[in-house]
């Protein structure tokens, strides 16, 4: 696929970044999912979800995500409960590693921060389990901060766009983040971030994308190939 981000000169680059920016906005504000998870601020109930969310469908974390968190509503309810219960209530997830990972984090987060996550990323990617998208996610989800999220569906709108060849290690390449993180700097990066979260799993899908309900494909290299 020819990449037209080499054929693009900084202006036009811009100019393309403002376009999928309120072609993402856009199609939000029509089609966003509903979510607990994004209906708050709180940055203890975000991290659950994320890690919840590792490798399982949203639909399926939604009724164990509201009942952990009526049980749970904070790190010390989990270091009470113990990691054998905690395994027990996420058991219908599977990946039974997270709870141990749950509880580990629990603990951490209470030793040395009295319970409250910190607002540094640096510090945040100190506790286990906890990388570079889920310290993102934090950020911007609990604090509307312009923090890129990388992962399999972003890197794939972002590399479809630009003609980018997509590798498993795109998601810690530096120029998918500076891309991302051009997009993301507007006054609403939760919105804009949650909108191409859901645009990737709903229109511009890893098999047979709808490209008739592309808000964007009119500046999609990958369209272009498709069409032409």
């Amino acid at each position: 696929m020819k990449s037209l981000l080499c054929d693009l000169d900084e202006k036009t680059y811009r100019n393309t970044v403002v376009e999928i920016r309120n072609g993402i906005l856009e199609w939000g504000n029509k089609n966003l999912r509903d979510f607990p998870w994004r209906n708050t601020n709180d940055p203890y109930k975000i991290i659950i979800a994320e890690i919840m969310l590792h490798r399982t469908n949203a639909d399926q974390v939604k009724p164990v995500y509201e009942k952990f968190i009526e049980e749970f509503p904070d790190f010390s309810s989990i270091v009470r409960a113990g990691s054998k219960n905690i395994r027990t209530e996420i058991q219908p997830l599977g990946l039974f590693w997270r709870s141990d990972l749950l509880y580990l984090l629990a603990e951490e987060v209470v030793e040395k921060y009295n319970g409250t996550l910190p607002l540094e990323k640096k510090k945040l990617m100190e506790f286990p389990g906890v990388g570079h998208y889920i310290a993102s996610a934090i950020l911007c989800f609990g604090y509307n901060r312009p923090e890129p999220l990388l992962d399999t569906n972003t890197v794939r709108v972002i590399g479809r766009i630009f003609g980018i060849k997509i590798t498993d290690s795109s998601r810690r390449s530096k120029k998918f983040y500076t891309i991302m993180q051009d997009i993301v700097a507007c006054e609403e990066p939760k919105r804009l971030s949650l909108s191409m979260i859901d645009f990737a799993a709903l229109v511009c899908t890893a098999k047979d994308p709808k490209h008739d309900l592309c808000s964007i494909n009119n500046i999609c290299c990958f369209y272009r190939t498709k069409v032409t």
